[in-house]
This record gives structure tokens, sequence and C-alpha cells, in this order.
């Protein structure tokens, strides 16, 4: 080919060129701001996805300019230098080498800034791991700030992710509000002008802080409509009000009580009462495929309700829901409706199995009683009885649920702690620890003889308490320390003891024989 040819190949590739431009321009353009005398431009097709989706580094927090270096300076390559950088992290880790292992995290959050699980899992490795290869609890102390400040700057660049919130409330009220040297962290985190800036001193508490960050995280879901990172709604949700409930718990072990405990209990129960009237959305599906939203506040409303829709189908045509009853028992068996009449606790071998066959077969449902109500009532009594079918079934979704978060629990123990006689009762438990630590044995056994008696009083007032092994082990822990100031006063532990009947369940629950019972009558007396 000549030069001719040559000639004419070169056009037709730089054109060729010119065309691929065309679209990449298209597609590539970014987006630019309207200035004085300009008008903005929305950019190419990636720059308005980009915006559509909420992906651009503004949309998703603040801009580092460093990371927009590096993300430059790599040439496409990024992916490469993070894998080297986890490298690294991974040999300075097992060599203990943590100023290294912190600078080269920092590295790693320049190149994937928007990359969450390295906030996440390095936020939660420095709080937790790193802190815990330290000695000294001031040093753990200053790692677990390390890997909460670390997570406060993740969450800056990544404005539209609840996750990081979450992991900030949890570490700041778990890490230090659970750890073995708890009673220590609480008060260095109190302490902390660093971390806490201009905040007051009565809101440094480590449970209020985290609440704050999980409702932060709540904020975000309910005004950005984003994802909360694979987490329940019913366990995203729960958090900032236990973080209330804690709050009160740890005051009153650091010794307040009086009104201020009073007040923080107050205010567990109304943000409990807060969380039980939000929408949260289940597993369970309704026939028509949609999905079942409940309130946890709403379980006894949705029994009253199936109880009147009920009352109204029965009344449709009285004695019928009877009469079917009837002629299904006397369909069962001589042995099923002998085992059925015999009270649970007397029945033996088989006649489990045969009472519940029974139970079974003479149940009668709403829809089974308005099938048989005579026209033209039938389609009204149909719809009554799907009506309290609804109801009934969604005030079981609402119990399964509660019981997830232990909901009827915490909302009676907030109530409770609330009054006098357990705000007092705590008092002088503590007043007797107090005594039992500077060796006044005496002063430590009259204190902790009128903490019992006054838990008493809370029990009586409140029996449901009982049984319960949360409020159970808390007590028996306080029993038990009361029989070892006893034992080193060489005094007798009571024999019919004021509480006992916590004992009794205490070693019900451990398959222990009780070691003493009181007599009838006996559980509410002060032993003397």
């Amino acid at each position: 080919m000549g030069p001719h040819g040559s000639f004419t190949r070169k056009i037709i590739y730089l054109v060729a060129i010119a065309l691929l431009l065309m679209p990449l321009f298209w597609l590539s353009q970014p987006a630019t701001s309207a200035v004085k005398g300009a008008k903005g431009s929305p950019g190419g097709k990636l720059a308005q996805l980009r915006d559509e989706h909420h992906l651009s580094q503004a949309q998703l927090g603040q801009i580092d300019p460093t990371s927009v270096t590096i993300k430059l300076a790599t040439l496409g390559l990024r992916g490469v230098a993070a894998n080297i950088l986890w490298e690294k992290v991974t040999d300075y880790k097992m060599k203990k080498d943590w100023t290294n292992l912190a600078a080269t995290l920092n590295q790693i959050t320049k190149v994937q800034p928007n990359f969450i699980s390295v906030w996440s899992n390095q936020g939660w490795n420095l709080a937790y791991n790193v802190s815990a290869s330290f000695d000294d609890y001031r040093e753990r102390y200053r790692w677990v700030i390390k890997g909460i400040d670390f997570l406060k700057e993740g969450a800056k660049y990544n404005e539209r992710e609840p996750r990081l919130l979450w992991d900030l409330g949890w570490t700041i009220s778990q890490k230090i509000g659970r750890s073995d040297e708890t009673r220590q962290f609480r008060r260095l985190f109190k302490e902390d002008d660093d971390f806490h800036g201009s905040r007051p001193l009565a809101l440094r508490d480590n449970w209020l802080v985290g609440k704050e960050k999980f409702e932060e995280g709540e904020d975000m879901v309910d005004t950005l409509g984003v994802s909360m990172m694979g987490k329940s709604p019913l366990i995203f949700r729960s958090n900032a009000p236990m973080c209330q409930m804690s709050y009160a718990e740890a005051i009153e072990k650091d010794g307040t009580f009086g009104e201020v405990a009073k007040r923080a209990w107050a205010n567990a129960t109304d943000e409990w009462r807060r969380y039980g009237a939000k929408d949260i959305p289940t597993s369970f599906r309704t026939p028509d495929d949609k999905l079942v939203i409940i309130r946890l506040n709403e379980e006894e409303m949705e029994h009253e309700t199936a109880k009147k829709l009920v009352a109204q189908l029965d009344a449709m045509q009285p004695g019928l829901r009877e009469k079917i009853i009837a002629g299904k028992r006397a369909a069962l068996s001589d042995k099923q409706r002998e085992a059925l009449d015999t009270p649970p606790a007397k029945r033996a071998g088989k006649q489990f199995d045969l009472a519940a066959q029974a139970e079974q077969a003479v149940t009668v449902t709403h829809d089974e009683v308005a099938k048989k109500i005579a026209k033209p009532k039938r389609a009204e009594a149909l719809k009554l009885a799907k009506d309290a079918a609804d109801h009934e079934q969604t005030a079981v979704y609402i119990r399964r649920y509660r019981e997830i978060v232990n909901f009827v629990y915490w909302r009676l123990r907030a109530l409770v702690e609330q009054s006098e006689d357990a705000i007092e009762a705590r008092r002088l438990i503590h007043q007797g620890d107090r005594a039992y630590s500077e060796g006044d044995l005496v002063a430590a056994r009259d204190a902790y003889r009128q903490g019992l008696e006054t838990w008493r009083k809370v029990l009586d007032a409140h029996p449901e308490l009982i049984p319960d092994q949360t409020t159970g082990e808390d007590l028996m822990d306080a029993i038990k320390r009361y029989r070892r100031i006893l034992s080193q006063l060489d005094e007798p532990f009571p024999e019919k003891f004021i509480l006992q009947d916590i004992i009794d369940q205490h070693e019900q629950r451990e398959g222990k024989p009780p070691e003493s019972k009181p007599e009838k009558g006996e559980g509410a007396k002060s032993e003397k």
C-alpha cells in the first residue's frame, strides 16, 4: 500500500477515535454546579446514575482530599494496594506492633473510605482485641477510645450508613459499660474532656452517649430511608431504650439513688413505651401476601378486640359453640375422655398423649361456629369469625416478638424500679456492700437485713417478679453476700428466711432440692 493508502488509514483511525470519544463523553462527563453567570450541568450518564443512587462521594459523606488523591495515584489498582495493606495489618497484629497497625489502618481508610467493613471490623479490633493486650486499664481504655474514634471517622465519610452509628453506640455502651474494668472505664469516660468537648458532665455517662448514637442511626433510617444493615427492626430499635435501662441500673450501682434514679427509670418507662408504639415489620405474611406489621404495646388490645368479636359471634346464636363442643366430646373414646377429665398434675403414662389428642379434637374454631349459623346472618358471622381469628393471630405474633426482647419484663421492671421501696431496697444493699468493703460487718449485716426486708415489700406488691430468672439471680447474689456476712459474724442464717421463695426458685432452676421452706404464711415475715 502506497503513501496515499497509509494516509487514508490514519484518517479512518482518527475518525473512529473521535466517534468513540462521543459516547465516552456522554457517559463520563462530570457534573458541574451552577455559578454566577453559568448554569450547572447534571453531567454524563454515569454522573447522573451516581446522583440518582446516592453514590457520589459528596452524597456518601465528607470528601477527603487525601483519599481522592490516592484513588487517582493508584491508576485503578486500589484493590491491589488494599490487599497489600491488609496483609501488613495482619502481620503487625501478630507482632503486636500497635503503632504501625494504627498507621496502616489509616492508610486503608484512605484507599477504601467507603468500604464499611474496614471501619466496622477494625474499630471493633482496636476497641476489643488490641485493648485487651495491655495490663494497665488506662492503656486499655486509651485503645478503646481509639476504636471509637476510628468509627467516628468512618461515619464522617459514610453519612448514609447507620451501621457505623450502631457500632459506635454498641462500643460506647457495651464495651465501656460491660467490661471487667467497667467501674474504671466509666470513670475515665466521664473525665475524658478530649472526647466529650463541651458535653455537660451529667450527660457524659457511656450509656447515654451510646443511646445518642443508636438514636442517630434510627433517625438516619427514618429520614433517609436507608437500610438497617441487616438487623431486624425489632432489635435495631430496641438498643436506645435498653441503654436508658442500663443507665438507670448503672447509676444505682454507682451509689446514686433518690429522685435521680427515679427519674432515670421513669425515662426508661417512657422510652420503652415509645418503642412499643413503633411499627415493627415481621417475617410473617397475611393470606394475601402482605407483610404483617405489629406494635409491641398492642397484644392486650388485640386480645380484647378478639374477645369482643367472639362475644358478638356467640350472641348471634347462643349456646351454639357449647353444642358443637358437646358433639365433639361425645365422639371421643372413653380413654380420651378420661384423660381429658383428669387434672394435668394427676395424669400418667399415655394419658398425656391422649389428653392432647382430646383437646385438639374438641377445639372449635370461630369459623366452625359461623358456618353453623343460619342465614341470613351467616355472612356477618363469617366476617366476625375471620376478624376475631385475625386479631388473635396478631396477638400471637406480638407475643412471639415480645419474647425476643423480653418486652414484658423490661416494661414491668422499669415501672417497679421507680417505686420508693425498690429504690430504698437498692440503696440499703449498696450501703451494705460499702460497709462490708470497709470491714464493718455489723453495719453491713443491718443494711442487708433492712434491704432484703424492703425487697420483700417490692415482691409482695409485684409477685410476678418472683418467678423471673433475672430478678431471682440479682437477689440471689445479695442473699449469698448476706449469708457470707452472717457466717463471718458466727450468726446462723435464718431458718425461715424472708426471701425463701427466691431461694426455692433458684434451687429449682439449678435442679437442687430446696434446703428449707417457710411454713405457710411465713414468706412475708421478717426474720428476727
